[in-house]
């Protein structure tokens, strides 16, 4: 039996490893016909259609159902050829024979093998592959699930970071997303942004990939995004002292709106969010009614509309209405541009002051209400605080006046702060 011979009866009697084309026979590089089946460099660089053909296979005698596809364009690719479960020809491409080498093409050929051996189907595989959704389209539709039941701010938040943050990630596939990606993404943010909002993407990522699971979305059982590194977070404490308060008070007189913001904030403990989406309609004689769709805790809140407060707010026009601050009365949305600007008035004034954020004006405001001995129940209902334990059910008191009394005292620590000279 010729060597031809033997190559066809032995890919003949393979059950799934069949290709459907006879094993050519492969000119040596002296272009001798001896009859051989194992490719070589030599023998690749000969393989060609011939003339008046549209295609011809030829086939690998030392790795069945590897071979090469030579077709009348000139292009030739490496191919990899079998029989599936059904006992229908299979075959997919595995490179172009310009591109990629024999070696790896041969190992390529041998891994294919090996999943058919194992029961696995590659051609069906790699189409189910190609039609994944991508981690963008995966995005897409966990954040309309989410809208619908986080609040808007932490929509918003969520939203910013899996659209923006993670914007690395977009194109890619869901199932080729590994670990070292993740954490890779994590780092960079950690270094542009902060160890705060690397842990917060983290959790964002965390999430989008366990709905994903559960929802079908994504066939791997493996999050990607777990046992990456979670960075430490340092608790917030900062409490303004009086010349501090002095400062900021002196650079935001330019009546603009942010300016407005960070002063309402600084006199009534509230959020920002409270504060920059405030409208008209919430500002009636003698107070300020935030309804409950407007308030993390869902809860009404009102704020006693005292001389400091009124002092701060825009002139009202006679058809004013929407909200209060915002160039359209859509609400205040500039707040990160607002505070890069007010650092640097700040900078400018020769204020040397420790980071700090519109937060810490609520942190402050509380600290220094303790302070004074003001009643903690009246300071929770102040910052608006869901009550806990027994107060929670019992207490339906509004503590309007007590609040009032609060607040005033409040104001008369910041107008003592705010008038004193001394540095």
């Amino acid at each position: 039996m010729t060597t031809q011979d033997h190559s066809v009866s032995t890919a003949a009697s393979a059950s799934t490893l069949l290709p459907t084309a006879d094993v050519i026979p492969l000119p040596t590089a002296n272009s001798k016909r001896v009859v051989s089946g194992t490719f070589t460099q030599t023998a690749v660089r000969k393989m060609h259609c011939p003339a008046g053909q549209t295609e011809r296979f030829f086939w690998d005698a030392s790795s069945l159902g590897f071979g090469i596809r030579a077709l009348r364009s000139g292009r030739r690719s490496w191919i990899f050829q079998y029989r599936d479960e059904h006992g229908r020809t299979r075959r997919i491409v595995l490179g172009d024979v310009s591109s990629v080498s024999l070696q790896e093409a041969r190992s390529a050929g041998r891994h294919a093998a090996a999943q058919v051996a194992h029961g696995g189907n590659p051609s069906v595989e790699r189409k189910k592959k190609r039609a994944s959704d991508t981690v963008l389209e995966l995005i897409e539709a966990y954040l309309s699930h989410a809208k619908t039941r986080q609040k808007p701010r932490s929509y918003k938040e969520t939203e910013r970071h899996l659209r923006v943050h993670a914007s690395s990630l977009h194109h890619d596939r869901i199932e080729s997303i590994q670990r070292r990606d993740v954490a890779a993404l994590l780092e960079r943010v950690a270094k542009n942004s902060g160890p705060i909002a690397a842990n917060r993407v983290r959790a964002a990522l965390s999430a989008l990939w366990v709905w994903g699971l559960q929802t079908g979305l994504i066939e791997a059982d493996t999050n990607p995004v777990a046992f990456t590194v979670r960075q430490p977070e340092k608790a917030r404490d900062r409490v303004l002292t009086d010349a501090e308060i002095r400062v900021i008070w002196n650079v935001t007189d330019d009546g603009g709106d942010y300016s407005r913001v960070v002063r309402l904030c600084l006199l009534t403990g509230c959020r920002r969010e409270e504060i920059g989406g405030l409208c008209w309609d919430e500002i009636e004689d003698d107070r300020i009614v935030l309804g409950v769709d407007r308030m993390k805790g869902k809860l009404a809140h009102e704020i006693a509309l005292l001389p400091m407060i009124s002092a701060v707010l825009p002139e009202r026009s006679q058809n004013a209405e929407g909200c209060v601050f915002g160039r359209r009365g859509t609400g205040f949305s500039g707040y990160s541009d607002g505070k890069e600007k007010l650092d640097a008035k700040l900078t400018k004034s020769g204020a040397k002051m420790p980071p700090w954020g519109l937060h810490d004006l609520r942190r402050t405001f509380s600290t220094r209400l303790h302070d004074a001995g003001i009643e903690p129940l009246v300071i929770e209902a102040l910052l608006a605080h869901k009550q806990q334990g027994v107060a929670a059910v019992y207490n339906r008191a509004s503590f309007r006046e007590a609040k009032r009394s609060a607040l005033m005292r409040w104001h008369q620590i910041l107008a003592g702060a705010i008038s004193d000279e001394e540095k």
